[in-house]
């Protein structure tokens, strides 16, 4: 396999050029070792989350972007749908500026990747792919929270604070990003998380970017659905956290001219941020009909280790101050 000026060549198929590819990877070569498929890059501010920590997203997106040239998982590039994802994270830590390589070989079901980082021990993601009807439904998570209609949190939405660079939320960035904006819902399933796609014109220069054919490609979602229930879990437990367990189901493509909501929701926490605490979180994306109706595309569900440094980060880094104490008094009623 490698990279050329007119596409990737896989198996001596062209692979049409895309952005999120060239994103991931710029220059660097695409190796095939028999089954094998590898790359390396640098995470760099581009792919930065947390201040000087890379978003997993970058991570699991890069996994699911070598999946694509695997004939047991797609077609001509393409995923085949359903897509079930479990990623794992924490062997060793990441930080903006590391040295990274990624491979992916085939399995029965689909494929299995991992990210490590130059010199250390343990990779820093790994993820399972797998594609088709033959995906179980195991989610212990119901999605009740999703309304109806639209109208169900139209207009009763609060502001939640943002990064200045992150990948997801950087709305200061100056480098390609999903510039998502996250929102607040009081709803009567308690605290609902929302990010929206779709409903703003300047989308088709930032999250639509990330697309390949007209259609949303994988590491959007999955970044955006992580974010979105980190934020929820926050509410449940008043703190900041990294992800140590992702968990996808993508039950189809997701075109660019369909609007898009993402919710996410905290489900339980256990520990003490003192000791160790863990927070456990649910998600979904769904496109909103014409008639102002979901249909749920995507489930999701995760695991995360909550940090003090991080929650004291947040504090300090998210922008603007007036709505980061907002979101702190929200969390501090519930104590």
């Amino acid at each position: 396999m490698t990279l050329s000026p007119n596409g990737l060549s896989f198996g001596g198929c062209i692979m049409t050029d895309n952005f999120v590819h060239f994103f991931l990877f710029q220059d660097s070569e695409i190796k095939k070792e028999g089954a094998k498929v590898s790359a390396s890059f640098v995470m760099d501010l581009s792919k930065e989350g947390w201040v000087g920590i890379p978003h997993g997203g970058i991570g699991m997106g890069s996994i699911m972007e070598l999946a694509a040239g695997f004939a047991n998982c797609a077609d001509n590039g393409e995923l085949r749908y359903p897509v079930h994802c479990s990623f794992r994270m924490g062997g060793a830590e990441a930080h903006v500026g590391d040295q990274v390589g990624v491979d992916v070989v085939p399995t029965e079901s689909g494929i299995s990747g991992r990210v490590s980082i130059k010199n250390a021990a343990m990779p820093y993601i790994t993820g399972d792919i797998s594609v088709g009807n033959a995906i179980p439904e195991a989610d212990e998570y119901p999605r009740s929270y999703v309304p109806e209609n639209f109208a169900g949190i139209e207009g009763a939405l609060d502001h939640l604070p943002y990064y200045r660079n992150c990948f997801v939320c950087g709305v200061k960035r100056t480098l390609p990003g999903l510039k998502r904006q996250f929102h607040l819902w009081k709803s009567p399933h308690g605290n609902i998380v929302c990010a929206f796609a779709g409903f703003k014109d300047e989308d088709q220069d930032t999250i639509y970017l990330f697309e390949k054919d007209g259609f949303m490609h994988p590491i959007g979602l999955l970044a955006i659905l992580d974010e979105t229930m980190g934020w929820g879990g926050f509410f449940a437990s008043a703190n900041g956290g990294v992800s140590v367990r992702l968990n996808y189901t993508l039950k189809r493509k997701i075109n660019i001219n369909e609007k898009l909501v993402f919710f996410g929701r905290g489900e339980k926490v256990m520990g003490r941020i003192d000791k160790r605490m863990m927070f456990w979180a649910s998600g979904c994306a769904a496109v909103m009909r014409g008639d102002g109706s979901f249909e749920v595309v995507i489930k999701s569900s995760g695991q995360w280790v909550a940090m003090a440094s991080l929650t004291d980060q947040m504090e300090k880094e998210l922008i603007p101050e007036d709505l980061t104490r907002k979101a702190f008094a929200v969390v501090r009623e519930r104590a």
